[in-house]
C-alpha cells in the first residue's frame, strides 16, 4: 500500500525522482513513466501534481534557485556592516556546496538547457540579476562605510557571481570546496585582491 503523504511531501518525492531521471537520461529522453517508476508511483499520480514533464523540470529549476533567493533575502534584511554581510553570504555558499550529499549535476543540465530554451534562460538570467543587484547594494554600502575601496560595484558583483557559478560547476563534477582553505586564503584574496601592497616609504633621518 502506498504510504499516505501530504501534498508537499508527494511533490518532493516526485521531484527527487525526476531530478535523478533527468540527470541520467537528459530532458528529451526522460519520460513521465520513468519519473513515476523511480518514485514508486503511477504515471497518473505524477500527472495529478504536474501537468507535464516540462512543468516538473521547471519546478526543479525553481528549486535550484531557492537557496540563492533565501541567502539574498537574508542579506537584504541584515542591518550589520557591509563587510560582515558579504562575508556571511560567502560563508553560506561555501557551507552549501561543501555540505551537498551528491554533486549538483542538475545545475549543469539546467544551464545547458538554458542555451536553447528561452523560458529556462530567462529564469537563470533573473536569478543572476537578483544576485548582482543585491550584491551591488552591499558593495555600495561598504564603500559608503569606508570599508571597501571605491570602484564599480556592479562590475565587482558580477565577478563575485562568476566565482559562485564556477564553484557550482566544480561541485557538479565532484570538486568540493576546501572550506578551511577558502575561508582563509580565498576570502583574503576576495577582500584584498591579487596585487601586493605598495612598499611603505621610509622617511630619511635628520641630517
Amino acid at each position: 500500500m502506498t504510504k499516505h503523504l501530504s501534498e508537499a511531501e508527494r511533490r518532493a518525492q516526485i521531484l527527487r525522482a525526476a531530478r535523478s531521471v533527468f540527470v541520467e537520461k537528459g530532458f528529451l529522453a526522460a519520460r513521465v513513466e520513468d519519473i513515476a517508476r523511480r518514485a514508486g508511483l503511477s504515471k497518473g499520480a505524477v500527472y495529478f501534481y504536474f501537468a507535464s514533464k516540462r512543468e516538473v523540470f521547471m519546478a526543479l529549476v525553481g528549486e535550484e534557485h531557492e537557496n540563492t533567493y533565501s541567502f539574498l533575502d537574508q542579506a537584504e534584511t541584515d542591518h550589520r556592516p557591509a563587510v560582515v554581510k558579504l562575508l556571511d553570504l560567502g560563508q553560506k555558499y561555501l557551507d552549501y556546496f561543501a555540505g551537498l550529499k551528491s554533486p549538483p549535476r542538475f545545475f549543469l543540465m539546467m544551464t545547458e538547457m538554458a542555451v536553447r530554451d528561452d523560458e529556462i534562460r530567462e529564469e537563470c538570467q533573473a536569478v543572476h540579476q537578483r544576485f548582482t543587484d543585491a550584491c551591488t547594494r552591499i558593495l555600495a554600502q561598504g564603500m559608503d562605510e569606508g570599508a571597501f575601496r571605491h570602484g564599480d560595484p556592479i562590475a565587482m558583483a558580477a565577478m563575485l557571481k562568476a566565482m559562485i557559478d564556477g564553484m557550482a560547476g566544480q561541485s557538479a563534477i565532484g570538486i568540493r570546496p576546501d572550506q578551511e582553505r577558502l575561508l582563509k586564503g580565498g576570502i583574503q584574496f576576495v577582500l584584498h585582491g591579487i596585487l601586493a601592497p605598495p612598499p611603505v616609504a621610509r622617511g630619511g633621518g635628520a641630517t
